[in-house]
């Protein structure tokens, strides 16, 4: 778990927000975080100073279809503030 609070806590990140299913929108109480490269780690903010854990993964970086990548998607967000 402890990579998980490096991710976050890394100033070098890139953070966006995240996708909303349900609502087809982004949603700026969703964070996620890229840090080296491809590594994702998605939290939902739930209070001024807390936040739940969803996810973390490595992002695919290449398509065999030529269409865009997770890690292309993700990039393609609106970033988070």
């Amino acid at each position: 778990m402890y990579w998980i609070k490096t991710a976050l806590e890394d100033p070098g990140s890139e953070r966006y927000q995240g996708w909303d299913k349900k609502r087809k929108r982004y949603d700026a109480n969703r964070r996620v975080i890229v840090v080296m490269g491809n590594y994702v780690v998605v939290i939902a903010i739930t209070g001024a100073k807390t936040a739940d854990f969803k996810t973390a993964f490595v992002a695919e970086t290449q398509t065999s279809t030529g269409q865009f990548s997770t890690i292309d998607k993700i990039r393609r967000s609106p970033e988070w503030t």
